[in-house]
């Protein structure tokens, strides 16, 4: 395997789409111009897309028709059908119209009949794409979009929060009669399943939601993977609070019930204090188990990128973030468009490198693990999701609420930021991969993730890690490798057809993919990451590990060099450029903040923030309401005492 010295990455900055349909429409109404007459047919108009099919395509060939009635004899229309080597499927008489299936050759003579208005195939409906949908490539991957008609059915995931409303009419599938929460255990000792305090509901949504309720307001408040199945494992109280005790008991029955119900996923949309070592700690651990079972756990990387005066942080990596086992999530800010150029990482979103350590007993020598995180970023700030009806967060910040206009309780919605939202995204993103190739195994979901994302312009590699979450191109990547993946032995052919184009547009900007894949403290590049299969892929690996080199082939190149204790690389046309630390390695707590951090080479100013800044003591964390950088309603960090897994990053 080569090695070289640093990871770089050809690409542009990549953007979105979504206002091009609607400014289409615009110039039609605005200017005047009308669609293109029908063609005629005889006494019935033909379509102009359905003329065009009858002309191009074989006259055997059938169509299916949608047929507007005008006072014509329906059942002379059906024996006319008939007589044409037609079938008559149904007829509407409330809207006057029926539906057939018809040669082309037929639809000439079908239009002579008496009566008929007009004639027209019965084309593809598709939905309204939310701008979570839209901004992320997911609308292009859904059932509903043109590329693989995903919605994440048949896989499931498991939701570890403060509970789940499986009632809430975004999460249950009328049209099968069935709730899509399959599961649900409380581990906290509370008794209840439900979700008083209204987090996990949110997450659940962001995850899995139809946006069903949102409709008749006009809007799509849809989640990512709307097909998915969702276990709720309740493992925080009625003030977002819990044991890192209980999210490990939830995590080893994920891990039991794994087959019985398909579990793939699990989302940690939580924290607990980075204090130990991935190594040592317990949570990480846990992670580390459901991942050699074959479960992808995703985490959010922790709101801990400010100190309470708005200064930037490095080093807020949280458990089980800080799990180089985990996909570990930080947060971007979309600012409520669907184009990605303007996008940025979210003030609050925790930044790397890991600061977790192992201190030795004899010597008290402190070392640090220094891994890269978060792994990637994704749209946190201001998403709209469910909401439970009276739960803590709307009831204390009414400002949460989004109103939509419906009175029932089971259709509302609540908007919260964070990086507990941006996992949820994560979270739905893994199930559509894994409905289009179950073969993947964790490790290799995060490669493709990695792969396919977008390097923002600006950020530091310990803000954006990969890049930003491109739905589309991992989808399409997902597809394109083996099956059978998980099988394969290594060496053997993992995509038999060439890799897909790596770029991707979204909403009217086309962008190119990293193209690459962080790896311990460096990088690596090469298509032989996907065309054959690599020991890296493997259930039994840990991600990351900087001493297991040898897990990869011929072809793959690794990269030294994405930070050092004077340097760290930053995004800057689509590649990784180097920008300066500043002097020494990091000391004391190892935690290093710096008011600005700018993309043109200028020293970061080497701070330290006190040891107790990760203690779980009343006076240590930010916590509160505090406002911060144009946000309406300050940061919810919930409510924090010794032993309780931090507030769950429930920002606003």
């Amino acid at each position: 395997m080569q090695r070289e010295t640093l990871f770089t990455s050809a690409g542009r900055k990549g953007h979105f789409r979504g206002v091009a349909l609607s400014l289409a429409i615009l110039l039609l109404v605005t200017l005047g111009f009308a669609p293109a007459q029908a063609a005629r047919g005889g006494k019935a108009g033909i379509a102009p897309d359905l003329a065009d099919q009858i002309r191009k395509g074989s006259p055997s060939s059938n169509a299916r028709l949608i047929i507007s009635l005008k006072g014509a004899d329906v059942s002379f229309v059906t024996r006319r059908i008939e007589e044409l080597g037609g079938t008559p499927r149904s007829h509407y008489r409330n809207v006057g119209e029926m539906v057939a299936d018809m040669p082309l050759e037929g639809i000439g003579a079908l239009a002579e009949v008496e009566g008929l208005e007009y004639i027209s195939p019965d084309r593809e409906v598709t939905s309204l794409a939310s701008h979570l949908e839209t901004t992320t490539g997911a609308n292009q991957v859904l059932a509903s979009g043109q590329l693989t008609g995903l919605d994440g059915a048949g896989v499931t995931v498991a939701v570890l929060d403060s509970g789940v409303d499986p009632d809430h009419f975004d999460l249950r599938d009328e049209i099968k009669g069935k709730r899509r929460v399959v599961f649900s255990w409380d581990f906290t000792g509370r008794g209840s399943l439900d979700d008083p305090f209204g987090h996990g509901t949110h997450v659940a949504g962001t995850i899995g939601g139809d946006g069903s309720s949102s409709l008749s307001a006009g809007r799509d408040f849809a989640g990512l993977a709307p097909g998915a199945s969702l276990i709720n494992f309740k493992v925080l109280d009625e003030r977002g609070r819990g044991y890192v005790s209980s999210v490990i008991a939830a995590i080893d029955q994920a891990i039991s019930i794994r087959t019985l119900y398909n579990i793939r996923v699990i989302n940690l949309s939580l924290a607990a204090p980075p204090i130990d070592s991935y190594v040592n700690d317990p949570l990480c651990q846990a992670v580390a188990r459901a991942t050699k079972a074959g479960i992808v756990v995703v985490a959010a990387a922790g709101n801990f990128g400010q100190d309470q005066n708005g200064n930037k942080v490095y080093g807020g990596i949280t458990s089980p973030g800080i799990s180089p086992a985990a996909i570990t999530v930080g947060a971007t800010n979309t600012f409520g468009t669907d184009v990605r150029s303007d996008d940025a990482i979210a003030p609050f979103s925790s930044r790397g490198p890991t600061m977790s350590h192992t201190t030795d007993p004899l010597t008290g020598a402190v070392t640090y693990d220094y891994l890269v995180k978060p792994d990637l970023v994704a749209p946190g700030c201001r998403l709209v999701s469910l909401e439970r009806s009276q739960n803590y967060l709307v009831n204390s910040y009414p400002v949460l609420h989004v109103n939509t206009g419906s009175s029932s309780n089971n259709a509302r919605y609540m908007s919260l930021s964070g990086s507990s939202m941006s996992t949820g995204v994560v979270s739905g993103a893994v199930a559509l991969m894994l409905q289009a190739n179950p073969g993947l195994t964790p490790n290799l979901v995060k490669a493709v993730l990695m792969y396919s994302a977008q390097i923002m312009d600006g950020p530091d590699l310990f803000e954006q890690g990969a890049g930003m979450l491109n739905v589309e191109g991992a989808v399409r990547l997902a597809r394109s490798l083996s099956k059978v993946a998980y099988a394969l032995p290594v060496g053997q052919p993992l995509n038999v057809y060439g890799l897909p184009s790596a770029q991707t547009t979204i909403a009217g900007e086309t962008f190119a993919w990293s193209q690459g894949l962080i790896w311990g403290f460096g990088g690596l590049r090469g298509d032989a990451m996907f065309t054959v299969q690599q020991g890296a892929y493997s259930q039994s690996l840990i991600w990351g590990s900087p001493n297991r080199l040898d897990a990869w082939g011929m072809g793959v190149t690794y990269y030294d060099g994405l930070f050092a204790s004077d340097y760290v690389v930053f995004g800057g046309n689509g590649q990784w450029n180097y920008v300066t630390w500043g002097s020494g390695s990091p000391q004391a707590s190892g935690l290093i903040w710096t008011e600005r951090l700018y993309a043109s080479g200028l020293i970061w100013n080497n701070r330290l923030i006190a040891n107790d800044f990760f203690d779980c003591g009343p006076t240590s964390l930010i916590w509160g309401l505090k406002g911060y950088g144009g946000y309406d309603s300050g940061l919810i960090w919930g409510i924090r005492d010794a032993g309780l897994i931090w507030g769950l990053l429930n920002e606003r």
